[in-house]
């Protein structure tokens, strides 16, 4: 069987003109995904990091409850940044065109990390990788939210990792989906050093998952 799998970077932009239509019309939760965010994150927010940030859907929301909030959103994808740009004039947004894999997390800069329908491409060790350097860009007690899908059971999750292994890929690095359950997602956050993990939203397979940087801790 032939499988054509697209780069990362590649897939999305391809898509970028359609990315909006398909997230708010065809995802468990709607419109509502791209809004919730902006509704978890602490009064006070100002330096949010946004991983995976596409063309910005979630930012409007952000910037109408927190104006004066500063984001930095990292993306592959230039065209959806480009169109990211478009909604978010007269805002505070600056964006990296890169894999945040390969963002040099500052220590303790930001108040809040987010990341909306981008994290459900990797394994357990690199999101342990990824969250553990999220948790130490947060200032004591800032917060990581993620809005994603999840499966249902750990049998899924490991087939859809098989058949990556099987076309001899590895995760991340073509355009193939191999989401966690929610339960693996927050053992995942748990285990790099974030604590009150819990549900905080769900509609069907899309939750919004919270965690917290304890205060106190490096």
């Amino acid at each position: 069987m032939k499988h054509n799998l697209e780069p990362m970077g590649d897939f999305f932009n391809a898509r970028a003109s359609d990315y909006d239509e398909v997230h708010t019309s065809h995802i468990s939760g709607g419109i509502a995904t791209k809004e919730l965010i902006a509704h978890y994150l602490p009064e006070g927010t100002r330096e949010v990091l946004d991983l995976g940030c596409g063309t910005g859907l979630e930012l409007p929301a952000l910037f109408a409850r927190l104006p004066g909030a500063k984001v930095l959103g990292i993306d592959l994808a230039e065209d959806m940044l480009a169109l990211l740009h478009e909604r978010c004039t007269g805002f505070d947004v600056q964006t990296l065109c890169m894999s945040y894999f390969d963002y040099d997390f500052p220590p303790g800069r930001f108040d809040a990390v987010v990341s909306v329908m981008s994290l459900h491409h990797f394994t357990p060790a690199q999101k342990l990788a990824l969250y553990s350097r999220a948790r130490s860009t947060l200032k004591p007690g800032g917060v990581f939210l993620n809005c994603d899908y999840f499966l249902g059971s750990p049998l899924r999750v490991r087939l859809n990792f098989l058949r990556l292994a099987l076309m001899r890929q590895q995760p991340g690095a073509m355009h193939f989906d191999t989401p966690l359950t929610a339960k693996q997602e927050m053992k995942v956050l748990r285990q790099a050093g974030f604590e009150r993990v819990k549900t905080l939203w769900k509609v069907k397979n899309t939750e919004v998952i919270g965690a917290v940087r304890p205060a106190g801790t490096q």
